[in-house]
Formats: structure tokens, sequence, C-alpha cells
């Protein structure tokens, strides 16, 4: 009876082993979906079909420059996104200027959303603004990390301490996307 009985508790404390992993494996997969979807910019997101997301910056900026290594050193590399330089103004524009003592250096704004039936909400972006502030004089390589997170923003990327230009000032200096925006991308727009 004794063996029976020992046999019994082991056979019960493998099945409660095994619901304890199956329950962490869902929890941890939840936080990834969380953690997926935590560095996005409230709701926003392009609505955009496909396999890739044709995003159109416009810039006739001082710093155009800057603003292009972003564009095409960084964001034209995640496999998802391809976005393209044109010389009017569409989905993204991209500006620079003397703002004044404003206390931002980068702003980012979404000018026109549309509804999502998914959130009942404004959520689809339809035009964004990119825009670094002159008044505060940087470096080409910081104001490529500028127009890098205020670009991303405009795709609905929030920011993140993922080591990456979508924590310049708040996190870290780094000027330049890393293979966490990749991830955010994929996680936003794969399904789009």
């Amino acid at each position: 009876m004794t063996t029976t009985l020992a046999r019994l508790t082991i056979s019960r404390r493998m099945a409660l082993i095994g619901v304890a992993a199956a329950l962490l494996t869902g929890v941890l997969l939840v936080a990834n979906i969380r953690a997926a979807r935590a560095h996005q910019w409230a709701t926003y997101h392009w609505d955009k079909g496909g396999s890739q997301i044709a995003i159109y910056s416009y810039n006739t900026a001082n710093n155009w420059q800057a603003a292009e290594n972003a564009r095409i050193d960084g964001w034209n590399k995640i496999g998802i996104l391809y976005n393209y330089a044109v010389n009017y103004h569409t989905d993204i524009s991209v500006f620079d200027g003397y703002y004044g003592n404003t206390g931002w250096v980068g702003l980012a704004s979404i000018e026109t959303a549309y509804w999502d039936a998914r959130c009942s909400c404004y959520a689809h972006i339809g035009h964004a603004h990119s825009r670094y502030n002159m008044s505060y004089p940087m470096s080409q390589a910081d104001i490529q990390g500028i127009f890098c997170q205020e670009i991303a923003h405009g795709w609905g990327l929030g920011h993140s301490n993922s080591g990456d230009c979508m924590g310049k000032t708040y996190y870290n200096q780094i000027n330049y996307y890393g293979a966490h925006n990749s991830l955010d991308f994929f996680n936003m727009y794969r399904y789009h």
C-alpha cells in the first residue's frame, strides 16, 4: 500500500509540475505578445495589406542626409517594411526647422487618422509628420538618431529601452535602429 501511495504521490507531483509548466508557458506567451505590442505608439498603425508596407517620406530638410541615413541605413533593412523618398507631401513628411525653445529636439505627430473597427477608435494612420528642431544644435549622427525615432513614431512605434534609437534621449544616446525595432515592426505589421 505504501508503494502505491508513493507512486500516486509522484504521479500527482508530476501532473502538478506539468500543469505548472503549461501555465508558465501560457503566461510567458501572453507576456511575449504584450511585450511585442508594448512598444506601439498608443494604437496607431498603418492599414497596409500584403507582405510589404510602402511608406513615403518627403524631405526638403537642411539635414536631409541625416534623415536619409535614418531611412536607408536603418528602416529599409526591416524586411516587411519598405519606404521610398519622394519629392511631394505624402504619407510621412520629414521636416527640420527653427521651432524655438520648445523643450523638444524631435517631434512626431499623427496628422490624419482613420477609423479602425477592430479597436473602435481612430488608429489607422493616414498622414504623419516627423520633425527635428534646429534650435538645438546636434551632430549629424544625433540628428540621424532623432529622425530614426521620429520616423518610427510615424509608423506607430513607441519608445523602448531596448538599445536602439527608440530609446534616444529617454534611455540612451543610440542613433540607429536595432533588432528590437525589427521585432516590434514584425509584430505590428505581419497581419496587416
